[in-house]
């Protein structure tokens, strides 16, 4: 767990995100679990500085991360005026753009990125929240799975292989790499998968890969890859063939 103080000033925006962004990095999360958290907490301070405190008399946010097992947890504290997010009404997203009112975007976003988001009053913190992100999904016992967005190149497979570690330890034997998400990989990608694949199997363990988007499963083709590795169409593809192969 980290935690920093800063004047609730526009200026400490940019702290805030390269706080974020460092802990997303220290923990392994991919770029697109980074930018979403980003927005959240973003939306959330910028929320306590414009409305929290008197712009004349600005006061301090507490922002603190920690990581327990699949989930990032990010709380914000501020000792300003009380806030009640249900006063706030939710933004109008139908109406044309120039009837719309103004306002409730903020924490809407928040709710929308985050996967549990909580306000509270604390009469010794003041105004607390705290918003968690879930990590991984549908991990029992020796099974997991880790999804991945975006790129897989040079400058993400340590933070790729971090994760992977970090899920192995906990004893997990039968991991999925989910790629649905995953537009672009090189070779230093299909490397690290054999890294990870190696030391799974090593432990008497194996990684399954699933949901390979066009361009990606072409790499594996040229390069011979598909026949290295167990591929499938989808996740639930990828856990109905562990769940039969282990009967």
């Amino acid at each position: 767990m980290e935690t920093m103080i800063l004047s609730a000033n526009l200026d400490a925006l940019a702290q805030i995100s390269l706080f974020i962004a460092d802990a997303a990095e220290y923990v392994g999360l991919d770029d697109r679990t980074t930018w979403q958290i980003q927005l959240a907490v973003d939306e959330a301070a910028t929320n306590i500085i414009q409305y929290a405190y008197d712009p004349d008399c600005p006061g301090h946010i507490t922002l603190s991360w920690q990581r327990n097992d699949n989930a990032f947890t990010v709380t914000l504290q501020d000792t300003g005026r009380g806030f009640d997010p249900d006063e706030v009404p939710p933004p109008d997203l139908l109406s044309p753009l120039e009837e719309r009112q103004v306002g409730g975007l903020g924490i809407y976003l928040m709710t929308r990125l985050m996967d549990e988001v909580h306000f509270h009053f604390d009469p010794q913190y003041g105004n607390v929240l705290t918003m968690v992100k879930y990590l991984t999904v549908d991990e029992t016992d020796d099974t997991a799975v880790l999804p991945i967005n975006g790129r897989l190149d040079a400058s993400n497979v340590a933070l790729i292989n971090k994760e992977a570690q970090k899920i192995i330890e906990r004893g997990v034997r039968y991991l999925i790499i989910d790629l649905c998400n995953v537009y672009f990989m090189s070779s230093s990608g299909l490397r690290i998968l054999l890294i990870i694949r190696k030391e799974l199997m090593t432990l008497g363990g194996e990684l399954h890969l699933a949901c390979l988007q066009p361009h990606v499963h072409e790499v594996f083709e040229l390069t011979g890859f598909t026949q290295v590795f167990t591929i499938h169409p989808s996740v639930d593809a990828a856990r109905h063939a562990l769940r039969n192969q282990h009967k």
